[in-house]
C-alpha cells in the first residue's frame, strides 16, 4: 500500500515523521527526496513491511488543496501500482469556516477529476473513492481530512514544549519565558493573528534557544525521545493513521 500525508508547513511535517514513527512504528525509507513538482515541497518516505508512506509539507495551509490535486492527478496519469492508495489531509481549525471550505474545496477537486466517493466529504473519516488510472482501470482510493480542533493541549508543539517542561525544569523556565514574550511582544496582533501562530511561534522561541547554532543533532534527539504515543490520549483524531498500514 503506497500513501501520503499532506500537511501544513515544515513544522507539522517534521512532527509527523516523529509521530508515526514512534506510535505506529514506521521506518525512516529515504535519506532524502526530491519535491514532487513544486506543490508538495519537502517530502520524506517511510516504510512499515511493504508499506510506503510519504509525508509532504506544503508551504502553509493555502498549499494544501492545490497539493492533493497534484496527487489526484498523479494517480490519473500513474501506471498500475505506482498510485496512491490513500490520501490524508492535515490541517488546523484556525477559523470557524475551515472545515466546510476544505470540504467544499476536496470535493471541487474529485469533481473536477472524475473522482466518485462513495459518501459525502466529511472531517475525521475514511471515504472511499473510485478513479480511472493512466491505463483506465478503476483504482479505488481512500481519503481522510482530519481537520484538527484547536484546543491549545491538542496542538503537537504544545504537547512537545509539556513533555520538555515536566523532565526538565531549567528548560521549563526557558519555556514560559518563551511563551511570556510570544503573548507580549506583537500588542497590536498584526503578526501573531492568530492563536495557531501563536502556539507555532511559543515552540520556534523555545528552539531557536535550545539550538540556536542549528544543532540538527541535538533537536533531532529531543524529538526522538519525546513519549509521542501519549499525544494520541490527547488528540484522538489521529487514531485514524493507524490505517495506514492496513
Amino acid at each position: 500500500m503506497k500513501s501520503i500525508i499532506l500537511c501544513e508547513g515544515s513544522t507539522d511535517f517534521v512532527l509527523l515523521q516523529y509521530f508515526m514513527r514512534k506510535v505506529y512504528k514506521w521506518q525512516d525509507k529515504k535519506t532524502g527526496e526530491a519535491p514532487m513538482g513544486k506543490k508538495i515541497k519537502p517530502i520524506r518516505t517511510l516504510s512499515k513491511g511493504i508499506d510506503k508512506l510519504s509525508i509532504g509539507g506544503c508551504g502553509g495551509s493555502s498549499g494544501i488543496l492545490p497539493g492533493m490535486d497534484y496527487i489526484m492527478e498523479f494517480n490519473s496519469l500513474a501506471a498500475e501500482g505506482e498510485e496512491y492508495d490513500k490520501v490524508v489531509i492535515i490541517t488546523d481549525r484556525d477559523e470557524e469556516t475551515t472545515e466546510s471550505e476544505y470540504i467544499k474545496g476536496i470535493e471541487r477537486i474529485l469533481r473536477d477529476r472524475q473522482i466518485i466517493s462513495s459518501e459525502n466529504i466529511c472531517n475525521n473519516k475514511w471515504i472511499k473513492c473510485i478513479y480511472k488510472n493512466g491505463h483506465g482501470k478503476e483504482r479505488i482510493l481512500f481519503i481522510l481530512l482530519l481537520v484538527i480542533p484547536f484546543e491549545t493541549i491538542g496542538a503537537m508543539e504544545t504537547f512537545l514544549l509539556n513533555c520538555i517542561s515536566q523532565k526538565e525544569e531549567y528548560d521549563a523556565k526557558i519555556i514560559r519565558k518563551s511563551k511570556e514574550f510570544v503573548n507580549s511582544v506583537d500588542k497590536e496582533n498584526r503578526y501573531l493573528s492568530k492563536r495557531r501562530y501563536i502556539t507555532k511561534a511559543e515552540f520556534d522561541v523555545y528552539f531557536s534557544i535550545r539550538t540556536s547554532a542549528d544543532q540538527f543533532i541535538e533537536r533531532q534527539n529531543i524529538l526522538k525521545n519525546i513519549e509521542w504515543e501519549n499525544y494520541v490520549k490527547i488528540q484522538e483524531d489521529f487514531k485514524k493513521l493507524e490505517k495506514l498500514s492496513d
